[in-house]
């Protein structure tokens, strides 16, 4: 499959991506867990504030993040073709991890986040050369530039329309996380985890069938 379907493969992945923030953002008292961005600059604000015990939390979330990230890349290497498959099951197995680990309501960072977070990390390293699964900043800057070129006659007339639906990709999962931690509470994390899970496998059968 060609590079011009891979922000198009990606869409799925964002949503995922969405969906996870939502549920932890809502269960970790206002924590991104994919969104990077946003933690450090939270993190920047609780060093300001001298609010040690959340500078820690978020210092300890874009740590896990980036360990993940490790992960992703050294299994994606390792898993040669194999890694879009290989990446997505990590991503699946640490999820499901997360499922199942406790979430201790006075941790500082329960040990559920810790693989959900590092499994955001992961779901970054999934498919290369998109440039982030969970960066949508990326994503509407990139939709500009294409519809810009798309108007001047200078690109593909359809460039635009997967960072667009990268977008509503993320505010679906978002929503969609929203309405499962309200109310399934912890189990609502099976859900991303079985997408991703489901992702591997479709992912496994294309590549398998490529040869």
């Amino acid at each position: 499959m060609g590079a011009g379907w891979r922000p198009w493969l990606a869409v799925p992945l964002v949503a995922i991506g969405g969906c996870v923030d939502a549920i932890g953002w809502l269960r970790l008292r206002e924590l991104f867990v994919s969104f990077m961005s946003g933690t450090s600059t939270l993190f920047g604000l609780a060093l300001a504030g001298g609010e040690a015990e959340r500078a820690a939390a978020l210092g300890l979330v874009v740590l896990l993040f980036a360990l993940g990230a490790l992960a992703g890349a050294a299994v994606g290497r390792l898993a040669g073709g194999w890694r879009g498959p290989a990446v997505l099951a990590l991503v699946a197995a640490l999820l499901l991890a997360a499922w199942r680990l406790p979430w201790a309501e006075h941790a500082t960072l329960p040990l559920a986040a810790w693989a959900m977070v590092a499994a955001m990390g992961a779901l970054n390293l999934a498919i290369p050369g998109v440039g982030g699964i969970t960066f949508v900043t990326g994503a509407l800057t990139r939709f500009a530039e294409a519809f810009v070129a798309a108007l001047a006659g200078a690109g593909p007339h359809a460039a635009w329309a997967s960072q667009l639906a990268a977008w509503a990709a993320l505010v679906g999962g978002a929503a969609l996380g929203a309405v499962l931690e309200a109310r399934v509470g912890q189990q609502a994390v099976a859900v991303p985890a079985l997408a991703a899970a489901l992702a591997a496998l479709v992912a496994g059968l294309a590549r398998w069938r490529r040869g």
